[in-house]
């Protein structure tokens, strides 16, 4: 913890050195606190250090796990696998508002083998005090408070109400289909509702498919399913919507799953999608494609911006990084 008391020796006299002293002594019991309560969740844990946020996956040496995983039983039906996958993008900003831009990219796969895919956008959406313009939202003025004033939240939701419209548009219509979905469906932010199931046609079946999961750093269950040889499953958690952990490929990774009880056996949703896709490290490849098929390029955020100043006769105002020149440089850099 941060020793607070060495940093305001060189202050003047006044009643300032003694309020941070107080506030020292507040953070440093609350800290004593916290030692008393990590000391038992904490303690002789396997831990994973962040690295810059990126999405990390722990490597077990061993386990004694006396769990016996389920198998993945190939289901040698012909049934397609739609994955679904969208990026957003800030592409600008005005006194009033922001410019953000989406896209989404579709993978099909059948019979084991990508057979197909899809790119849609890129789909410009304006954010203002007004509301979404560019796609249906239905957000409310609170929402959109929260919008205008982190786009990472804006870019979060575009994204999902795009993807959202894609996956409601398969999963009403058509030959019946199983459709993966990047992320988990039970994310509070998540781009699927249940209040969706409503409309889609009898048949069709939803998978959230995610990379991260609190799930995945138990070296209880992931340790049982690496063991396995075949493709393996452990139901972790049953209700409306079934999270499991499954690994796909003798060699693969293990990963989250959350399939929605709809008349559909979770044996037969896993099987199928054994069956149909294919899978690289445990990962669906039609789901890999739909990942790289819609993110931007420098190339397209460049051609994109060129597009929509043109469009719109923007006027573009010079700019710089502002981190830089507020708080300069400190031992190194800010």
């Amino acid at each position: 913890m941060a020793n607070m008391t060495n940093s305001i020796l060189s202050l003047p006299d006044s009643d300032q050195p003694d309020l941070l002293t107080s506030l020292a002594q507040e953070f440093k019991e609350a800290f004593e606190e916290l030692s008393g309560h990590a000391q038992s969740e904490l303690s002789g844990k396997h831990f994973v250090f962040s690295r810059y946020g990126k999405e990390l996956y722990p490597y077990f040496e061993s386990t004694d796990s006396d769990l016996a995983p389920g198998c993945i039983v190939p289901l040698k039906e012909g049934r397609p696998v739609a994955s679904v996958d969208s990026t957003c993008v800030l592409v600008g900003e005005t006194p009033k508002g922001a410019l953000y831009a989406a896209r989404t990219a579709v993978g099909l796969s059948f019979d084991g083998k990508l057979r197909r895919f899809f790119r849609l956008g890129p789909l410009l959406v304006y954010a203002s005090p007004d509301g979404l313009e560019g796609i249906p939202s239905g957000s409310s003025s609170p929402e959109m408070q929260l919008l205008l004033s982190d786009h990472t939240v804006a870019e979060r939701v575009i994204r999902n109400l795009v993807e959202e419209r894609v996956i409601r548009a398969i999963m009403e219509e058509g030959e019946e289909v199983t459709v993966l979905s990047d992320g988990s469906l039970k994310h509070p932010m998540g781009a699927i509702h249940a209040s969706s199931a409503r409309n889609w046609r009898a048949g069709n079946t939803l998978v959230g498919f995610s990379k991260s999961s609190g799930l995945i750093f138990s070296e209880r269950l992931v340790g049982a399913l690496s063991k396995c040889e075949t493709p393996s499953y452990y139901l972790v958690d049953g209700g409306p919507i079934d999270s499991v952990l499954a690994k796909f490929s003798p060699q693969g990774l293990v990963f989250r799953l959350d399939v929605p009880r709809r008349g559909v056996a979770l044996e037969r949703v896993l099987g199928s999608l054994l069956w149909n896709d294919a899978f690289s490290s445990g990962y669906p490849e039609s789901l890999k494609v739909a990942h790289h098929l819609s993110i931007f390029s420098k190339a397209d955020d460049q051609a994109l911006k060129a597009f929509v100043m043109r469009r719109f006769g923007l006027r573009q105002v010079p700019a710089f990084p502002v981190r830089r020149i507020a708080l300069g440089g400190f031992r190194g850099g800010a």
